[in-house]
């Protein structure tokens, strides 16, 4: 997702650049990629360019409660702002000051959206999700996957030191 900004560099202030996103990008803890679509308005600002977009991705998540791999779509709002690597006249580096951080436009004065989306689509995404709203989960004993099929596990056992966290998993069953 790289787009070239050398016109907008070397505008004044203001002016503004639509683009649309088509694209994915790996996601490195399960192998798999997340596709994202939508636009991102760029614009000259004084120091650098500034990013807006509105973007859906769909992102590989692991339900918490079964541990399948499923798919979810998310919307996100990207606001970020590139800041320069060279001067675009004297081709000199630029310097970024203690208080300045975020992301760089490289020295081919290419913005690289992948970073700052695979950024917000990790913050969109929840914390224990789910893969069906009414997911059973695995038995915890032998492993089965309870949307599957029934475990044969006859725990009649309890400790009683979980006993009132388990009346309410119990009743949530029902």
């Amino acid at each position: 997702m790289l787009f070239n900004v050398a016109g907008l560099l070397k505008s004044s202030s203001g002016i503004k650049q639509l683009e649309a996103v088509d694209g994915t990008f790996d996601v490195s803890w399960c192998g798999d990629s997340c596709s994202v679509k939508g636009t991102v308005l760029l614009v000259r600002t004084d120091s650098g360019i500034w990013a807006s977009g509105k973007l859906q991705t769909c992102t590989p998540l692991q339900c918490g409660s079964c541990l399948r791999l499923f798919r979810q779509n998310f919307e996100i709002r990207i606001e970020e702002e590139y800041l320069p690597y060279r001067d675009l006249i004297s081709g000199a580096i630029i310097e970024l000051r203690d208080y300045e951080e975020g992301f760089r436009i490289d020295s081919d004065n290419l913005v690289d959206l992948t970073y700052a989306i695979r950024e917000y689509s990790e913050l969109a995404m929840p914390l224990a999700p789910r893969c069906e709203r009414n997911c059973r989960g695995i038995c915890s004993c032998c492993g089965t996957d309870l949307n599957k099929k029934n475990c044969l596990c006859t725990t009649g056992e309890r400790d009683l030191r979980w006993g009132p966290l388990l009346d309410l998993l119990e009743a949530e069953k029902s």
